[in-house]
């Protein structure tokens, strides 16, 4: 596995396990909204810095390979 696949993997995981989470998964409010929103609401928007810095490892490494 390549370095530049590493960073998506933590929100990917993060969301794939909300289900089975016990201090997600229960009644109660964070922020005024249920836990399982803002769980899912926060490791949906850490998506995109996750992919940007992937993307910009995948470049580095274009670069490093063209030298």
């Amino acid at each position: 596995m390549r370095s530049y696949h590493l960073p998506p993997l933590l929100p990917v995981i993060a969301l794939v396990l909300m289900p089975f989470l016990p201090f997600v998964n229960t009644t109660g409010l964070w922020i005024g909204l249920p836990k399982m929103v803002v769980w899912g609401g926060f490791w949906c928007l850490m998506c995109t810095p996750a992919l940007l810095l992937s993307e910009r490892l995948m470049a580095r490494r274009d670069r490093e390979d063209r030298r």
